[in-house]
C-alpha cells in the first residue's frame, strides 16, 4: 500500500502521544531515533474511515507489529488490549466506523493533520 503525505503526519502524531514507545512491550524510542517504530492500524489502513482515527491507531515496535500483532482486527490478544484500552462501547464504536465507507480526501486530511500538529 502506498503511503500519501498525511500518513506522515499521522504516524508523527501517534508517536509523539504515545511518546515514542511499543504499546505491547513498552520499548522505547526517541524523536530524533524512531526508525523502527511503526503505527499499527488495528482496522487496516485500506479503510479509510478508520485510517486517520487516533483510537484505531498505536505505536508498535517492528518485532510486535510484524510477528505479533499485525493488524489487530483478527488477532485475540490485540483485540483483548484494544478492548482494555478503549472499553467495550468504544471498541464497538470503533468497529462500527471501520465497516463504514468513506470517501478519500487527501485536502481535508492533510488541513486537519496540519493543525493538529501545531
Amino acid at each position: 500500500m502506498k503511503l500519501r503525505k498525511t500518513d506522515s503526519m499521522f504516524r508523527k502524531l501517534i508517536l509523539r502521544r504515545d511518546n515514542f514507545t511499543c504499546q505491547r512491550c513498552g520499548r522505547q524510542y526517541t524523536e530524533d531515533n524512531c526508525r523502527g517504530l511503526h503505527v499499527s492500524h488495528y482496522w487496516g489502513r485500506g479503510r479509510e474511515n478508520t485510517r486517520f482515527d487516533f483510537e484505531n491507531c498505536i505505536a508498535l515496535c517492528y518485532p510486535c507489529h510484524e510477528f505479533h500483532w499485525g493488524h489487530g482486527d483478527e488477532r485475540p490478544e490485540y483485540m483483548a488490549f484494544m478492548l482494555k484500552r478503549l472499553g467495550q462501547k468504544k471498541y464497538e464504536l470503533l468497529e462500527l466506523r471501520a465497516h463504514i465507507a468513506k470517501k478519500r480526501d487527501d485536502k481535508a486530511d492533510e488541513i486537519i493533520l496540519k493543525e493538529l500538529l501545531k
